[in-house]
């Protein structure tokens, strides 16, 4: 098959170039964008391209952000012109050290558009790199329009039509296969094996982690769990990641085993570098919610169809759900797979913490009994 027509391929690249520092080209009813992640939006970076694009520069930031910065009242992604002789190094801080920073542009004087897909395919974009969900962007002059494969050949960047950007959380969960496993024994449950799924678009790689096997019926235990390095590993007592994951293979080890999916969806999807950012603005006051709000991600950016997709392949399809997260049961009861019954985990609540568990009860439908 053609790469031209293989859209997985076509949005693997685009995430790769965006996470590796470099702008993207997008075309749209023949016009053509160059993009810019704002983690990397640097004046010596903009300036490589000087030659080839026009003048008006643009901001392309979520709802989220822009609830944050300008109104609560705004209900899509937006994007406004911005004065072409801005502080680079200002406008970066203000998005990638939002709690250090004031509104360098002072965007709640500019008028702005809501954007339509060819800006929302860029910022689908940047999620997927773990990146902050924040561009510049600019129309390159159309005078070179004629010989564009030519530019973009010399200038050695990568050119995509936004449309087949589309639907990219679908093909990332298409794209996940099976490609290695070993038995790990694990204390008190010798008896685990390790399976390791990859995404082919993204590159992030997932683990079942199946406990006892040969005890498994044909109702599941299941644990969906997303990767926590603060917690899994350092014991961090800002969450219950690691009592939750603890508590899973505990169960498991003592009802008939089970699989648990551990999943690349560090800080409810946002990457690692994003959650300490979050973290950073929690110790400013902010909750978890709007800490995650004011970086410009939503209140959950995790897609819980790859957790669907590895069951499938498994061949799980009745379950018994460790889980105090509606979410996760929602996602695979949609793939077909059917409830059992659903286990709550039980975190141990300190002063590190409460405030997490009192805002995603309040604010989200995490179910804990929890004083709010």
């Amino acid at each position: 098959m053609s790469l031209n027509k293989n859209t997985g391929i076509l949005i693997d690249r685009a995430i790769n170039e965006l996470r590796t520092g470099r702008p993207i080209v997008l075309e749209d009813k023949g016009k053509f964008w160059l993009f810019y992640n704002i983690e990397h939006a640097k004046k010596n970076i903009l300036n490589q391209f000087k030659k080839i694009q026009q003048k008006e520069t643009y901001l392309l930031i979520t709802k989220q952000k822009a609830k944050q910065l300008i109104s609560t009242k705004i209900k899509s992604n937006i994007f406004f012109e911005i004065d072409t002789n801005f502080n680079h190094s200002k406008l970066q801080d203000l998005f990638i050290n939002p709690a250090n920073s004031n509104d360098p542009l002072n965007l709640k004087k500019l008028s702005f558009k809501n954007a339509k897909n060819l800006q929302n395919y860029a910022l689908e974009l940047s999620k997927n790199a773990k990146l902050i969900p924040s561009l510049i962007f600019k129309k390159i002059d159309p005078k070179f329009y004629n010989d564009i494969d030519n530019l973009i050949l010399k200038t050695g960047l990568l050119k995509f039509n936004h449309s087949d950007l589309a639907n990219q959380n679908r093909h990332i969960s298409d794209s996940i296969k099976l490609v290695s496993s070993a038995k790990v024994p694990l204390p008190y449950v010798e008896d685990t094996s390790f399976k390791i799924f990859k995404s082919y678009i993204g590159s992030q790689q997932h683990m079942a982690i199946i406990i006892n096997p040969k005890k498994i019926k044909k109702t599941t235990n299941i644990r969906i769990h997303s990767a926590c390095f603060t917690g899994d590993i350092f014991h961090s007592l800002k969450c219950d990641c690691g009592e939750q994951l603890n508590q899973s293979i505990t169960y498991m080890s003592k009802n008939n085993g089970g699989i648990i999916l551990y999943l690349d969806q560090e800080g409810r999807g946002i990457g690692l570098a994003n959650k300490m950012r979050a973290y950073s603005l929690q110790s400013r006051g902010l909750d978890t919610i709007d800490a995650d709000h004011n970086i410009g991600f939503l209140d959950d950016e995790r897609d819980f169809s790859v957790a669907s997709k590895i069951l499938s392949l498994l061949n799980v399809k009745l379950v018994n759900i460790i889980t105090n997260n509606p979410l996760k049961m929602s996602a695979i009861k949609k793939a077909g797979i059917k409830i059992n019954n659903q286990v709550n985990t039980k975190p141990t609540i300190n002063k590190y913490n409460k405030n997490y568990f009192k805002t995603r009860v309040k604010k989200t439908s995490y179910r804990l009994k929890i004083a709010v």
